[in-house]
């Protein structure tokens, strides 16, 4: 059996190993799978929505601008990171010893309705106001500038970077799967320009080394991100039309004389800031949220935006060496919530939007059940459709009263 997966990022990586590693795929076949992974960009993904990232898992923290199925599955998704991560051959980072939240008093308003949020619409998490002398306790450095805090326990991040790095290595090592049998064909800096969407099969064209070529698929996932908005895929590459990109923008700093632990949060009128340490000195200060498809350099105002609120958090970033500066667009529907859907032999996975590593897990299991279910033929419930809703052939449902249909039926026979 031939599956296509066409973009390379987070969730493009996390698929392709899954599927490599899946014995389950075809319960009636004793066959084995055959991956190809489409990427425009090459293996390091630095054109990637999840490379221009801080990693961060903070679902009470992005509570107050999304919507709750989007905490509830940030909070299953810390359950799952570790077992993924863990999984992986290549070092990660992963931390899980919680995030605090501060203010300056001009915004102290906006502090004390984020408190009432959390306290109002998540009392079964748990949450600890710090005044100045609790704050020194956890965070002595970041105690000297502020005289109250919120601790979020429950809170963490990972190394977006890192995992990236992890996942293309574990792909390059499990390439041709010892125990499954299945294999993994990368093809990258290639361009996709057409999907052929039929009942039973696929047909994808694509462009590279200035080659065009084609080839059939039994199911394509369709994980692209920007790349799938009207603006940048053609009419006959499968479009989502509610699909639009919002920039992020973000600097990595190296600041050896800081010492933060944990990611911490500044509330500001304009947008949700972060700093979060990446280990040995680094930090990741963003991120401007901003209505726009715009991928150039960053703009004035969010660098002095951002590196102030960095040095009002902590003096020492006065010193600091910036290292890099990150201008990208991510994928968000007008709801801004993720979605699956499916279309004959086309499932698209998008919309992620700022919230990728704080959900991807719970997206990927979805994602999984919706396809052992079309290729097995079956209609097992899915995980998480409390959560995270599919649309298959245009309705807001999966029926698991009746079978699936068949991706192929009679010719699996002649598909190898």
């Amino acid at each position: 059996m031939n599956i296509a997966i066409v973009g390379a990022g987070l969730m493009g990586r996390l698929l392709a190993l899954s599927l490599l590693r899946n014995e389950q795929l075809r319960q009636k076949q004793s066959h084995s799978v055959t991956i190809t992974l489409f990427d425009k960009d090459n293996k390091l993904a630095h054109n990637s929505a999840a490379y221009a990232a801080a990693g961060l898992l903070t679902p009470l923290g992005e509570s107050l601008h999304c919507e709750p199925n989007i905490v509830s599955m940030g909070f299953e998704s810390l359950g799952l990171w570790p077992a993924l991560l863990d999984s992986l051959h290549e070092h990660t980072f992963f931390q899980q010893t919680g995030a605090i939240m501060v203010s300056h008093e001009q915004d102290k308003g906006d502090y004390r309705r984020f408190v009432r949020h959390l306290s109002n619409n998540y009392p079964e998490h748990t949450l600890h106001s710090l005044n100045r002398a609790e704050l020194l306790a956890l965070e002595p450095e970041i105690g000297r500038s502020f005289n109250q805090a919120l601790y979020l326990p429950q809170e963490g991040q990972l190394g977006n970077r890192r995992l990236l790095v992890a996942l293309r290595k574990q792909l390059e090592k499990e390439a041709q799967h010892p125990v499954t049998g299945n294999s993994l064909n990368w093809l990258s800096e290639c361009r996709v320009t057409d999907i052929d969407v039929a009942e039973h099969t696929t047909k994808i064209s694509y462009q590279q080394n200035n080659v065009n070529q084609s080839q059939q698929f039994d199911l394509v996932i369709d994980c692209r991100g920007t790349g799938a908005t009207t603006k940048q895929s053609n009419s006959a590459c499968a479009p989502m039309s509610d699909l639009r990109s919002v920039r992020g923008e973000l600097f990595q700093l190296y600041a050896p004389a800081v010492n933060i632990s944990r990611p911490v949060r500044l509330m500001h009128p304009r947008y949700q800031l972060y700093i979060a340490p990446k280990q040995k000195g680094f930090y990741v200060v963003g991120a401007t949220e901003i209505e726009s498809d715009d991928d150039s350099p960053m703009t004035v105002r969010s660098a002095m935006e951002l590196l102030s609120a960095a040095y009002s958090v902590h003096p020492g970033f006065a010193e600091a060496n910036i290292r890099q500066h990150v201008s990208q667009c991510r994928p968000a529907f007008s709801d801004n919530q993720p979605k699956i859907t499916v279309q004959d032999s086309l499932i698209q996975v998008n919309g992620l939007f700022r919230h990728g590593f704080l959900i991807a897990p719970v997206v990927l299991e979805q994602t999984l059940a919706v396809i052992a279910n079309l290729i097995n033929n079956t209609a097992t419930a899915l995980p998480y459709t409390d959560l995270l809703p599919v649309v298959v052939d245009g309705n807001y449902t999966w029926n698991t009263s009746q079978p699936s249909r068949n991706l192929q039926e009679s010719s699996y026979e002649h598909s190898y």
